[in-house]
């Protein structure tokens, strides 16, 4: 599909990709949901993410899980989050509100603790369900980069007894760790997948709890 830029003062996205609105979207959802159920297994979405001419990454689950009815939050590019909005239907609404986030890497650096200070803020402002309704709360894609060599054990839902042992990067760990000292009280919390460079994906689930490993 190639969208050219409308007339001036309207809407321009730049679009070009392959990606298959009925039989991609299908592919996408059942990859994101084995990430889900199966917490820091890497699932390769590279096949799906090689149709967009670019932001691939992003485009991929956002297309296959915003439409209409959900609000999105995008700290992309402009250009990414209207190609978002136009494809999708997905009304962009401030981060608080937002049923699925979009967050680049762009912010990380070698600085673990300044990454995890931000990442605390960020969740401490996102939607994270409540006791009566622990469903309306937030998907949180994160394109993470830098080499994974911190050494990590998840246990919990959909891993095996003996945990599921990975390398994750530092912008992983800085996640996680904000994520755990948020300390949401379950059933609240938030889902986080890990968007790599490789086109692999790594999901945290609300119920995963992770051991740092030497």
């Amino acid at each position: 599909m190639t969208l050219f830029p409308p007339t001036e003062g309207k809407l321009t996205v730049r679009t070009k990709h392959d990606f298959d609105m009925v039989k991609g979207t299908q592919e996408v959802f059942r990859l994101l949901m084995e990430a889900l159920a199966n917490p820091a297994r890497l699932v390769d979405l590279s096949n799906q993410i090689s149709q967009f001419a670019s932001n691939g990454r992003w485009l991929a689950p956002a297309l296959t899980l915003l439409d209409n009815e959900t609000g999105f939050f995008c700290d992309g590019s402009s250009e990414l989050a209207e190609e978002i909005h136009f494809l999708s239907g997905a009304a962009q609404v401030p981060l608080e509100n937002a049923d699925f986030i979009f967050l680049s890497s762009s912010y990380i650096n070698a600085n673990l603790n300044a990454a995890r200070i931000f990442a605390e803020q960020i969740l401490s402002m996102v939607k994270a369900g409540t006791h009566r309704d622990p469903h309306d709360s937030v998907l949180i894609f994160i394109a993470s980069s830098g080499k994974a060599d911190i050494s990590v054990s998840v246990t919990g839902p959909g891993v095996p007894p003996e945990g599921r042992k990975v390398l994750i990067s530092a912008t992983e760990a800085a996640w996680i760790k904000a994520r755990d000292t948020m300390k949401f009280e379950y059933p609240r919390g938030v889902e986080i997948i890990m968007m790599r460079e490789d086109n692999t994906f790594l999901a945290i689930t609300r119920k995963a709890a992770v051991t740092w490993l030497m």
